[in-house]
C-alpha cells in the first residue's frame, strides 16, 4: 500500500506540472489588442485625405501666392495635429494637456475645411461669399496664430523644461553664493590691507616720536651744558655778554647772591613793644 501512495504522489506531481506548463504557453501565446498596424495606416491615410481637401480648399478659393501660402499652413497644421495626437498617450500634466487641447482644435479645424472643400461649398450661390470670405480674411491668421501657441506653449509644457528651470535656479543659486563668497573675500582682504597700513602707520609714527626724543634728549643735554658753561664764567659782564648773544637766561652770580639777615633773638625779660607797664614804670616821675 506504501508503494501506490508514492506512485500517486509522482503522478499528481507530474499532473500539476503539466497544467503549470500549459498555463505558462497560453499565458505567452495571449497577444492583446495592438495600437498600431492597422490604425497607424488608417489614421495616416485620414490626415493625408484631410490635408488634400484642405490645400484644395485654399487653393481654389484664395488667387495667387497667397493660397498656395494659405495651404502650406493648413498642410502644417495637419502634421502638427498628428504629432499632437500621436504623442497624446506618451505624455503626462500639462504637456499631455497642452497636446490634446491643440490637437483637437487642428483636428477641428481640418476636418471643417475638409468638409467644405469636399463639398465645394465656394461653388455654392448662397454660400460661395461667406467661404471666399473666410478664407481670403479668417483662416490663414487664425492657422498662423493656432501654430503659434502650439509652437510655443507645448514646448514650455514639457516636463523637461521645468526641470530645466529647477535646474536654472539651482545654478542661480550657486552663483550668487559663488559671488556673495567672492565679495566676502575680497572685503576681507581689504579690511585685511587696511589694517595692515594702520599697523604700518602706527609703527611710523612710533618710529618718529622715538627719533624726536632723540633730538629732545641731544637738545636737553646741549641746554644743560650751555648752562653749566655760562655758569662756570666767573666774570659777570662776559657771562652776560655771552648769555645775550646765545639767548640764554642770565643766571645770578654766585657773589650776588643775597642772604636773608637773621634777625637778633630777644630775651624773654625783655618787655613787649607797647606794654603799658613797661612804660609807666620807664617814665619819670615828676
Amino acid at each position: 500500500m506504501r508503494f501506490f501512495g508514492i506512485g500517486r504522489a509522482f503522478a499528481n506531481e507530474r499532473a500539476q506540472q503539466r497544467e503549470t506548463e500549459d498555463m505558462r504557453d497560453e499565458a505567452e501565446s495571449f497577444d492583446l489588442a495592438s495600437d498600431g498596424g492597422y490604425w497607424t495606416l488608417l489614421k495616416g491615410a485620414l490626415f493625408i485625405l484631410l490635408g488634400y481637401y484642405n490645400a484644395r480648399l485654399f487653393v481654389v478659393t484664395v488667387p495667387g501666392w497667397e493660397g498656395w501660402l494659405t495651404a502650406f499652413f493648413a498642410l502644417a497644421g495637419e502634421a502638427t495635429a498628428l504629432c499632437c495626437v500621436n504623442s497624446y498617450t506618451r505624455s503626462a500634466g500639462w504637456h499631455r494637456a497642452g497636446l490634446g487641447l491643440f490637437g483637437a482644435l487642428l483636428t477641428l479645424f481640418s476636418i471643417t475645411h475638409a468638409t467644405l472643400s469636399f463639398f465645394r461649398m465656394e461653388e455654392h450661390a448662397a454660400a460661395s461669399s461667406a467661404v471666399r470670405f473666410y478664407c481670403e480674411r479668417v483662416a490663414f491668421p487664425l492657422l498662423f496664430g493656432l501654430l503659434v501657441l502650439a509652437a510655443v506653449l507645448v514646448p514650455l509644457l514639457h516636463w523637461r523644461k521645468r526641470i530645466s528651470a529647477k535646474q536654472a535656479k539651482a545654478q542661480v543659486r550657486i552663483a550668487s553664493s559663488h559671488a556673495e563668497l567672492l565679495g566676502e573675500s575680497a572685503a576681507m582682504r581689504n579690511e585685511s590691507q587696511l589694517e595692515r597700513e594702520r599697523l604700518n602707520q602706527l609703527g611710523e609714527q612710533m618710529k618718529i616720536e622715538r627719533e624726536y626724543l632723540d633730538q629732545l634728549r641731544q637738545f636737553v643735554g646741549l641746554k644743560e651744558e650751555e648752562r653749566a658753561v655760562i655758569e662756570s664764567i666767573t666774570d659777570p659782564d662776559l657771562r652776560a655778554k655771552i648769555a645775550a648773544q646765545i639767548g640764554a637766561a642770565l643766571p645770578p652770580a654766585p657773589s650776588q647772591r643775597r642772604i636773608a639777615p637773621l634777625s637778633p633773638a630777644r630775651p624773654s625779660s625783655w618787655p613787649a613793644p607797647g606794654s603799658g607797664a613797661n612804660n609807666s614804670s620807664n617814665t619819670p616821675n615828676p
